[in-house]
């Protein structure tokens, strides 16, 4: 299957993405169609973006099922965890810029280290508020943006 023009082939996925994919929220099934539907994309996330998406989960919908929602992400071999100091510095120099929760600037981060754009299921107010302060150096790309 071939990936739609309306999302760029290589992606930085926050955990809001997998979240809501796996919970079945309206930006998950944005996600399920536009992103998880097709090999040809080339997608990232962080391993605090998983152990976020763990958590997040369990705490949802127990400990069973998310073990196995990251044991079937992990099956699909979609998804390409990246960790490295490089990674946790450039993630805390976002940080230390930005008013932004820790786990955006990773992935924001991580999306400068593989040129993809940066994914988020919904557009928050800490991010817009420091888009308008001073655009990002990055691509962002917020899946409530692609609903019908």
């Amino acid at each position: 299957m071939k990936g739609s023009a309306r999302v760029p082939s290589r992606l930085a996925l926050d955990s809001s993405v997998l979240i809501a994919y796996f919970l079945g929220e309206p930006a998950g099934q944005v996600a399920k169609k536009e992103i998880f539907a097709t090999t040809r994309r080339d997608l990232h996330c962080s391993h605090l973006a998983l152990a976020e998406t763990f958590y997040i989960l369990c705490r949802s919908k127990g400990r069973g099922f998310a073990a196995e929602s990251m044991e079937t992400l992990e099956r699909t071999g979609y998804l390409r965890p990246y960790a490295s100091t490089d990674l946790d510095y450039a993630a805390a120099a976002y940080k230390c810029e930005r008013n932004l929760p820790l786990a955006d600037c990773y992935v924001l981060a991580l999306a400068k280290k593989t040129r993809a754009t940066a994914t988020f299921a919904r557009k928050e107010s800490d991010l817009a508020t420091e888009e308008q302060k001073r655009p990002f150096d990055v691509n962002l790309l917020f899946l409530q943006d692609l609903q019908r």
